[in-house]
């Protein structure tokens, strides 16, 4: 159900570093600019079902498959840390409440409703007409293709760099993953006082031009989850893919993992 892609560390006995990409219905090749971490991590990128190969199988719910995670990631020994993009900071959340983790960090997670929302009217206000041919599109024939065309016409609201769209649209994406779990992102601000009470240490990234977003309802999100906010300058929703070796240092320093920095 969980595939879980290991890249090992450059320096022996790094910490174990989880990835989880957003979406849902993306995969963790879209976090893969996150590789030049090996210098201080064991890296463990997570797929769920449908994506990067990993057959779809029936339909499960975000506890089923936060589930099957902390299942797959008790058999990991060591120190370990969780990250979580977008959609991806929902498990990671849930990873740091229910298991062993020394950390977390959350790329751009719209953890309540206030920021839900807010990233719903950024994007009718950025509108295209490639983006709005893309979703009438993508409603005609909801197939993987289709959701990876319309979710790379998303343009400036999940990038700065204009090649981000290529790293979606050539994504191993799950339409029926985005389909049948996209509701999942609904009422996780109650995980926010639960991270709060955690002595883990919590760090929150996001990009200071991010377009779907606002920082400012970012910051208030990280703010109540007792998190330390960082916004990096020209980046938009998807930071480690806009400004990798910021936010790769960022993290370095944060969890102060210096053994492998050159």
């Amino acid at each position: 159900m969980i595939k879980l892609t290991r890249i090992n560390s450059e320096v022996k006995k790094a910490p174990v570093l989880v990835l989880i990409p957003g979406g849902p219905g993306l995969s963790s090749l879209t976090l893969r600019s996150m590789d030049i971490l090996t210098r201080s991590f064991n890296l463990l990128y997570v797929d769920f079902p449908g994506v990067n190969d990993n057959p779809y199988g029936k339909n499960k719910t975000f506890d089923e498959l936060s589930d099957a995670l902390q299942k797959e990631l008790q058999e990991i020994s060591g120190t370990k840390y969780v990250l979580g993009h977008s959609y991806g900071g929902f498990f990671a959340a849930d990873v740091l409440l229910k298991n062993k983790c020394e950390g977390i960090v959350c790329l751009s997670t719209p953890f309540s409703q206030q920021a839900l929302t807010g990233a719903s009217t950024n994007y009718f206000e950025h509108m295209t007409d490639d983006l709005r041919e893309a979703e009438i599109k993508w409603d005609a024939n909801q197939s993987d293709q289709n959701f990876a065309q319309w979710v790379s016409k998303y343009g400036e609201l999940y990038f700065v760099k204009p090649e981000g769209r290529e790293l979606v649209l050539n994504d191993k994406v799950s339409a029926k993953f985005f389909l049948n779990n996209q509701e999942d992102a609904l009422n996780k601000e109650l995980m926010l006082p639960l991270l709060k009470k955690g002595l883990a240490k919590k760090l929150f990234i996001a990009g200071a031009q991010d377009k779907l977003v606002p920082p400012l309802l970012l910051n208030e999100d990280a703010a109540n989850g007792g998190f330390n906010f960082v916004s990096v300058n020209n980046a938009s929703h998807f930071v480690s893919f806009d400004q990798p070796e910021i936010v790769s240092g960022l993290i370095e320093d944060f969890f102060n993992i210096i053994h492998g920095r050159k």
